[in-house]
């Protein structure tokens, strides 16, 4: 049966670490449904969680196939039930004068952060849960 796998890779951060990582899945066609990528507390390495969807035998695939890559220093599939997940949007709005309070009063509703107000367009930020 299909599922999320959430994979996360401790690894050297290098240049093109990213792109090896992301050809890695397109030759494999493994379809990445989400990837962030962060330097670690230490700026030598990095961490990569990758969403990839599909079954036992992907999972074990997409293990063994990002721990052959070099730079790679260690590859976990994580349990879905010990993760938290979270769904981070910014979105770039257009404005007019007329409609600037009406878009803050709905960015308020939703607990949205207005980040930037500017004449012609308004930035928002939201987060939450995943649905």
């Amino acid at each position: 049966m299909e599922k999320d796998i959430l994979v996360k890779v401790t690894a050297r951060n290098n240049p093109g670490l990213l792109q090896r990582v992301c050809a890695l899945f397109s030759r494999r066609f493994f379809n990445i449904v989400s990837i962030v990528a962060a330097q670690s507390q230490d700026p030598s390495v990095s961490h990569i969680f990758i969403v990839v969807r599909g079954d036992e035998r992907i999972s074990r695939q997409v293990e063994k196939q990002l721990d052959k890559l070099y730079d790679v220093l260690e590859v976990e599939i994580l349990d879905p039930s010990r993760v938290v997940k979270r769904e981070h949007m910014m979105a770039k709005v257009g404005r007019t004068e007329e409609s600037g309070s009406k878009l803050i009063e709905i960015a308020n509703a939703f607990h949205a952060a207005v980040l930037h107000v500017g004449p012609e367009t308004m930035v928002l930020e939201l987060s939450g849960d995943s649905r």
